[in-house]
């Protein structure tokens, strides 16, 4: 096969245009995504993926995490257990509160540091480029 009949320059297609500006999603749609994730991984046990929970018997124990790190659900906790069979109610209605804002403060500050991460890796990107 002679891949160079079939590939195109990224520009040439529509949605590969170079410089097209790419919106950032928010940290509460990059959460709610993930909820989803979560979602499809434990109605497909075999798939492959990063699991939040750990099914132990009729429980299940979950983080929702964002910027790597856990969010305070109930208090301070940032792991808790649900009955098995609520698991899928439990993550929507998690799911449903973050989109409203109840984890806008958290989320917030891990966007921050994000961010700060991201600024880092710039600078030190453009050190070792001078080198």
């Amino acid at each position: 096969m002679d891949w160079t009949k079939i590939v195109k320059p990224a520009s040439a297609v529509e949605g590969f245009a170079k410089g097209k500006a790419r919106v950032p999603k928010t940290a509460a749609e990059v959460v709610a995504n993930a909820i989803d994730k979560q979602i499809a991984l434990f109605n497909k046990p075999k798939e492959e993926g990063r699991r939040w929970f750990e099914v132990n018997g009729e429980n299940v124990g979950f983080t929702i995490r964002y910027a790597n790190s856990p969010l305070k659900l109930v208090g301070e906790e940032t792991h808790v257990v649900v009955p098995k069979a609520q698991f899928v109610d439990v993550m929507n209605a998690i799911k449903a509160d973050v989109e409203k804002g109840k984890f806008k403060a958290q989320l917030d500050a891990g966007e921050a540091a994000v961010r700060q991460r991201s600024a880092t890796m710039s600078q030190t990107r453009k050190a070792n480029k001078k080198d």
